[in-house]
């Protein structure tokens, strides 16, 4: 399996081809596991790799790897070491997350994930089912505000601070996973989430949403009433369009961006430079604050270690509809959330680094069809910028399941030269891919299904896989080039 490295907004091989990562989100939140929850076996590698998938953000958390303090749990890392093989021999990168969700699973008295109990402080406030949507513990949960503000804070659990066990966490999975030729990288924490800072920022943005419905031109107000006579839900969450999400949010941005320089930056610095203690190799993937994923500007730095920029970082935007977790998915506004990801397009920009979109998508019922021209937006919105992405999530069965007619589609894989554009179009059922290059080259393109490449084209089929789908390999000298692969059932 090949390294990859930084060059600007690309991912780049050795051979300095850029390289476009697709997969899911396979996570286990769970508690107190003794081995990760999914089988992932060579029958589900074999099918991974067939539908043209080649990445996992493998999420763990901190309350499974160490359940107490100071002793990590051995059965458990070796069935993550058992995936970690069988991605390599099936040619699957992994993005290694601790994931956390409320920050912790209090032993199972909230819902969410993450810490284990011994570090989870929070001064007494007791943890809470939620009676909505499992977020709203970020809203109202005392309990997590207090627990994220002593981790951000450093503050000690006998004698060693938080955020300095934290460290020697990622130290460990470092050291156990830095050779393997499947590692991608490391995830630092999923969603970041400012603590007690939060509430300000909770009720800056309810006054922003209440100013701009009573007096935003770009809001529908007209909608709004109709809709509710009507009862017209759907109607009535358009009324809100993406060309109105940055004059809300825009008010939040500077108490986002004091989290994000004062404790965020501090945070990706520290627990990369313990993992570069340990070994060079891996991306880092910078996150972003949990309401960052709603449309809020991200401030954070480049990470640096002892005052250098640090070479291999990348970003990983999420975002989701609004009605995201709630019945309401189905009504899913993808103008709106091409909203979100247009602003973290402007933080790659700034940061200058390349894109795996680290979750997207969101629907809680894998086999739910009706959805899916949202999903195909956010798809087709992805190829424009060149970002690879991971879907969220995995359930255990959905590679047999009605998902993947959506989730496998053509996509290049590896580009000899400058990428002008590629998408997919699926009224025609014709992939194209237009790059330039300087000298002659070879291309790597995923079809999934029977196709006719067009006829200057010069390739040949790596993999041929049972359903028709393919791997195949372009090859082309110095130049501007088109490839059309017109695809059949």
């Amino acid at each position: 399996m090949e390294k990859f490295f930084a060059d600007g907004l690309k991912f780049v091989d050795g051979e300095g081809r850029v390289r476009i990562f697709n997969g899911f989100n396979i996570d286990d939140k769970l508690l107190n596991q003794s081995a990760f929850r999914y089988e992932l076996d060579e029958v589900f590698f074999g099918k991974y790799r067939a539908y043209g998938l080649n990445f996992i953000r493998l999420a763990v958390t901190w309350q499974n790897l160490e359940p107490e303090m100071g002793k990590y749990n051995e059965s458990y890392l070796q069935s993550i070491d058992g995936i970690f093989r069988l991605a390599e021999k099936y040619g699957v990168y992994i993005l290694l997350d601790v994931h956390q969700d409320l920050y912790s699973g209090y032993d199972g008295d909230g819902c969410g994930d993450g810490a284990p109990m011994w570090a989870a402080l929070t001064d007494g406030y007791k943890s809470k089912q939620p009676k909505f949507v499992w977020a709203e513990g970020y809203i109202f949960g005392k309990w997590v505000h207090r627990a994220f503000d002593h981790f951000w804070n450093n503050d000690p659990v006998e004698g060693e601070g938080l955020q300095d066990r934290y460290a020697r966490l990622w130290q460990m999975l470092a050291a156990r996973y830095c050779d393997s030729p499947a590692l991608f990288g490391f995830d630092l924490m999923n969603e970041p989430f400012p603590g007690s800072d939060s509430k300000k920022m909770m009720l800056r943005l309810v006054r922003s949403v209440t100013a701009a419905v009573l007096f935003s031109r770009k809001i529908k107000r007209g909608k709004i009433l109709k809709s509710l006579v009507k009862r017209d839900t759907a109607g009535l969450l358009n009324s809100v369009g993406g060309n109105a999400i940055r004059d809300i949010m825009k008010h939040v941005d500077p108490l986002s961006a004091e989290f994000d320089l004062k404790k965020y930056s501090p945070f990706l610095n520290k627990i990369t430079a313990a993992i570069r203690e340990i070994t060079k190799n891996g991306f880092i993937m910078i996150e972003q604050a949990y309401l960052c994923n709603g449309g809020v500007k991200q401030s954070v730095p480049p990470i640096t270690v002892n005052g250098e920029r640090e070479p291999l970082q990348c970003f990983g935007p999420h975002a989701y509809d609004m009605t995201v977790d709630t019945p309401l998915y189905k009504y899913a506004n993808a103008d709106r959330v091409k909203a979100f990801f247009t602003e973290m397009r402007n933080t790659q920009l700034r940061l200058n680094v390349p894109v795996v979109v680290g979750e997207w998508g969101g629907c809680s019922d894998n086999k739910d069809t009706s959805w899916f021209p949202h999903a195909y937006e956010l798809l087709d919105f992805f190829d424009t910028q060149h970002w690879g992405q991971a879907y969220w999530d995995y359930h255990g069965d959905d590679l047999d399941s009605p998902l993947m007619g959506m989730l496998c589609r053509p996509h290049p894989v590896a580009v000899a030269g400058k990428i002008i554009n590629y998408g997919y179009d699926r009224e025609k059922d014709v992939f194209t891919l237009s790059f330039t290059s300087q000298s002659p080259g070879e291309s790597i393109i995923y079809l999934h299904k029977n196709f006719e490449i067009s006829a200057h084209t010069v390739y040949e089929i790596i993999e041929r896989y049972d359903s028709g789908a393919a791997l195949v390999l372009i090859k082309t000298g110095s130049g501007e080039h088109t490839v059309e692969a017109r695809l059949f059932d």
